[in-house]
């Protein structure tokens, strides 16, 4: 096995679980793939952090296969935190042609397979690829990390291979924690809106102050979830600058519509965290929660279409963030 420059390893499992590791000289990046191909490490070595947030939950071992649920409860107790994907539904459960679909869909339960498709010092890829248990879809991702570079790259394909035009959702579910998370971290996003509740304000600062960009504990009570609406470029950006690091994402906005944030500070004091839970998800989504309930804007592939995408998680060394280019490069505010 290689040990310089860029590296891929199957060889490990943790808990009985299938593990693929990245690294290059900069990253260490690991997925699960015997779960849901969960992101559960992504260490940027430099600083030695850990972007990705671990649950209290973390050391509970998952079945194989874990059915998807209408409500939200088989997911928690599972959830160990980290970056899952969620597909072809998000958020809670519904019922979409007679299938019922779980919260937060199916793939983050299923085993995932896997092939290193390329291994060398310049460059690793890796595909993983699954098929819904209720629906007809196949879902493809193919990742890569290259030399001297804290880009992952991301390439996904989804394929309806069912006999009918078919409606769905599709999410990226990123949680970030401690040591990187704390209340000095800033969130940089284009122009757009943010969802609070029924309301509609500017971001980053709404009519009465509030900079939502600013994501302090002492704001988060009672503003769980919140949602970004008609970005006009496609990145977020989560920064720490006492710690000058931060991480960012670059995807297509015409097919992840919106961003889901997930706040949740220490404010739950009942099931399922018990105030244990310092983690803020930022989260590129096709659509929003109720979008099947409420004729939102879903996702739809014709009998045997498919959809490609691109996507790209880049780590960066400075305070703020003016503006992430598709191509991941950074511009510094």
């Amino acid at each position: 096995m290689r040990h310089f420059g860029v590296r891929v390893t199957d060889r490990y499992r943790l808990d009985d679980l299938r593990t693929v590791i990245l690294e290059n000289e900069l990253l260490r990046i690991t997925f699960l793939a015997d779960q849901g191909s969960d992101i559960i490490e992504f260490l940027y070595k430099p600083k030695d952090i850990d972007f990705l947030w671990r649950s209290p939950l973390a050391s509970r071992r998952r079945r194989p296969f874990v059915p998807a649920s209408p409500i939200h409860r088989p997911f928690l107790d599972h959830y160990a935190g980290g970056w899952q994907e969620l597909f072809p539904h998000a958020g809670p459960g519904t019922t979409y042609l007679k299938a019922d679909l779980g919260f937060h869909g199916e793939v983050w339960g299923l085993p995932w397979k896997h092939e290193i498709v390329k291994d060398q010092a310049e460059e690793v890829v890796v595909r993983f690829r699954v098929r819904t248990v209720r629906m007809p879809f196949y879902l493809e991702k193919s990742v890569s990390l290259r030399t001297q570079e804290s880009t992952l790259r991301f390439h996904e394909v989804v394929v309806n291979e069912g006999k009918t035009p078919l409606q769905f959702m599709w999410g990226h579910h990123p949680a970030f924690g401690p040591p990187f998370l704390d209340g000095h971290c800033v969130l940089d996003a284009p122009a757009c809106r943010v969802q609070i509740g029924e309301e509609l304000l500017p971001w980053p600062v709404d009519f009465k102050g509030r900079d939502h960009s600013r994501l302090v504990p002492e704001e988060s009570a009672g503003e769980v979830m919140k949602y970004l609406h008609d970005l006009r470029e496609g990145w977020v950006a989560l920064t720490n600058p006492n710690k000058l690091l931060g991480i960012g994402l670059v995807f297509d906005p015409r097919v992840f519509r919106y961003v889901w944030l997930w706040q949740e500070f220490e404010y739950t004091r009942e099931y399922p965290w018990f105030g244990r839970a310092y983690v803020l998800g930022v989260e590129p989504h096709s659509s929003l929660p109720d979008a099947h309930q409420s004729g939102g804007s879903l996702l739809e592939l014709a009998e045997g279409e498919r959809l490609e995408t691109d996507m790209l998680a880049v780590v960066y060394e400075t305070s703020g963030v003016r503006s992430i280019s598709p191509q991941g490069h950074v511009v510094a505010r």
